[in-house]
Parts: structure tokens; C-alpha cells; sequence
């Protein structure tokens, strides 16, 4: 059965707030990470769709923003993830209440009794090609055994609006994943993160590399991915304590 979201812990929680840094002699701005609202919903999902997949490398060397069947299967999956009621949105806070929303993390928990992907019914040639290489790098190590967990919480895609980066909202959204997992009694999260700059903040946030997949290895699945600025993907992980 899918996990859901217990009851036991409400929704619309506010798991992190933070002043951003002064810039141009004006001082920083307040921030609140928080649980994504119904009411955020195609919001989120338009700014997923409008810079992630504009800015990550995969998606760049594979085109999606050209595959207008892979934008809908991308779409649909990540609205099947927000069922779960986990995902994160960070937005400036004015009088403790949610403003302008400037990033956001589409987070799920994955369970050891999950359905494998069936890749032949997936829709979108780029975007079967994306999840190949996220699933190869996925199965280089088995998560639940590494981290003796049934569960674990895990990420498809974290953006942050152009003109709100360099204020760590990338690393305070990774940062409140821990809270979260906390309140919904779960050990571990892992990710497969596919760019330089998510690499290296996942490090930063205390998180492990437990594989590492070539690129260059998925030219035997015709999947051609040299051109890449990041030659790698890396699984990397880390459990609560």
C-alpha cells in the first residue's frame, strides 16, 4: 500500500524560518520553509516546470523542454508525489505568514514495498531516458539495507527562483527535511543528485556518497550524457540519529 502522510502529524506546519543576507546595504529578508498547500499546488508545479527543468543538467543534454509528452509525464508524477503531503515550499514570511514563494522541494517517502518502475509504459523518450540513468544510479546500492529502514525520504527535484539564490535556501530546505522526517518517524533520506551544485550542497548538509554512476556508463543503454557538465551522478544519503 502507498505510504500517506498519518494523521498524527497536521498538515500546514511550518518546519524552518531564517533571515536571508543583507544585499545592496538593504537587510535580508525573512523566510519560512513550510509543508506545500493544496492552495500552492499549481504554483509549485509551474515553477518546477519553468526553472528545474531549465536549469538541471539532464535535462538540458536530453532536451525535455522540447518533449512536450515527457513535460506531461514529468507533471503527473510530481503531482502524484505532492499526494503524499510531504513536499516543501520556502516563501518570504511577512507577519509569520507565507508571501512570495521562491523555492520549493518535491519530497516523497519511499517505501520498501513499492512497485518497481515499469519503464516500458513510461510516456516521453527524454524523460525514459532521464529516469533510466536515476534508476541505475539508485540501484547501485540498496538504501533500506544500508540504513536498516523500511522507509526512507528521498527527492525528485529542488529549484529555487534566480534572483533568491545565494541566500542558502537550497541548504536551509535540505536542513528542514530533518524535522520533518522526525515528525513522521523517518530514519534516512537519500537522493540521486545530478548536478555539480546539489552535489556539493548535499555534502555541505552532512549527507554521504553511498554510489556514484558515470555518465559515460549509460552509453549502453543508448543514453549519451558526455556532453554533461557533471560526468557523475551521485546517491548520496544520510540517517537521523
Amino acid at each position: 500500500m502507498p505510504w500517506k502522510r498519518p494523521d498524527s502529524v497536521p498538515k500546514g506546519q511550518v518546519w524552518s524560518t531564517f533571515k536571508g543576507r543583507d544585499r545592496d546595504g538593504k537587510p535580508g529578508l525573512s523566510f519560512q520553509i513550510r509543508d506545500m498547500e493544496d492552495e500552492y499546488k499549481e504554483q509549485c508545479l509551474d515553477l518546477m516546470q519553468e526553472t528545474f527543468l531549465r536549469d538541471e543538467p539532464l535535462c538540458r543534454i536530453l532536451d525535455i523542454n522540447s518533449d512536450s509528452t515527457s513535460i506531461k509525464t514529468i507533471r503527473d508524477n510530481w503531482e502524484a508525489y505532492l499526494s503524499q503531503g510531504v513536499s516543501l515550499a520556502c516563501f518570504t514570511e511577512e507577519d509569520g505568514k507565507p508571501g512570495t514563494l521562491v523555492g520549493f522541494n518535491i519530497v516523497l517517502v519511499k517505501s520498501k514495498d513499492d512497485p518497481e518502475e515499469d519503464m516500458e509504459n513510461v510516456k516521453g523518450e527524454s524523460w525514459k531516458k532521464l529516469l533510466k540513468t536515476l534508476v541505475a544510479a539508485e540501484d547501485l546500492v540498496d538504501v533500506f539495507d544500508h540504513y536498516g529502514v523500511d522507509r526512507f525520504l528521498t527527492s525528485s527535484g529542488l529549484t529555487v527562483l534566480p534572483e533568491f539564490r545565494g541566500q542558502n535556501i537550497g541548504g536551509k530546505i535540505f536542513a528542514a527535511r530533518e524535522p520533518l522526517c522526525k515528525a513522521l518517524g523517518i530514519k534516512a533520506t537519500a537522493t540521486v543528485f545530478t548536478a555539480i551544485t546539489s552535489q556539493v550542497l548535499a555534502a555541505k548538509c552532512g549527507y554521504e556518497v553511498l554510489a556514484e554512476l558515470p555518465y559515460s556508463a549509460m552509453m549502453k543503454q543508448g543514453i549519451d550524457l558526455t556532453d554533461c557538465e557533471c560526468k557523475t551522478a551521485k546517491l548520496m544519503g544520510r540517517k537521523f540519529t
